[in-house]
């Protein structure tokens, strides 16, 4: 499931719909989280208004930053395309552990959204060096610049995410 800007319209539409809904003193969010407890098998602990807002924003979202963040290091100290594949992967298998209707909706609009944004810069980076190594005329000495263009971005995605992480109230 991503957590792109159509996920928080969506999570934000239906807050707006179902803010006064539900005698179970769940938030607007408790029907997406209902979803992604069905999805994965989990039960169902939905992330309301309150001090463990912040927990729960680090806790589904800390480790994909932390991934991320240990890509741009090592990406900084040198990689070779497999390696950088291989670390690409496993940040994205990071992602993959993130359950989004568990994640207060401030937190994803602060950090999840940027987080995501730097996986995909990675991920369109990872292509564009493959596809460059596919073709026998493409060195990759022509694709660096883009490479680095895209690290670059990523990197201040990475940022921004880090910062909401870091504001997100503790409990």
């Amino acid at each position: 499931m991503r957590l792109s800007t159509a996920t928080v319209g969506m999570l934000l539409g239906l807050s707006l719909l179902l803010g006064g809904c539900g005698e179970d003193r769940t938030t607007a969010a408790g029907p997406a989280s209902t979803v992604a407890a069905a999805e994965d098998g989990s039960a169902g602990a939905s992330a309301g208004p309150g001090p463990s807002t912040g927990r729960s924003c680090r806790r589904e979202l800390g480790p994909f930053a932390a991934a991320l963040a240990s890509l741009r290091d090592d990406l900084a100290r040198g990689l070779d395309y497999d390696a950088y594949l291989q670390r690409v992967q496993s940040t994205r298998a990071a992602y993959a552990r993130i359950h989004p209707g568990r994640i207060p909706v401030a937190c994803l609009l602060e950090s999840g959204d940027a987080a995501e944004e730097a996986l995909n810069l990675y991920i369109d980076a990872a292509n564009a060096w493959g596809d460059c190594l596919a073709t026998v005329s493409c060195s990759t000495r022509s694709i660096e610049p883009r490479l680095q263009r895209k690290w670059g971005l990523a990197e201040g995605r990475i940022a921004v995410a880090q910062q909401g992480l870091r504001s997100a109230p503790s409990g």
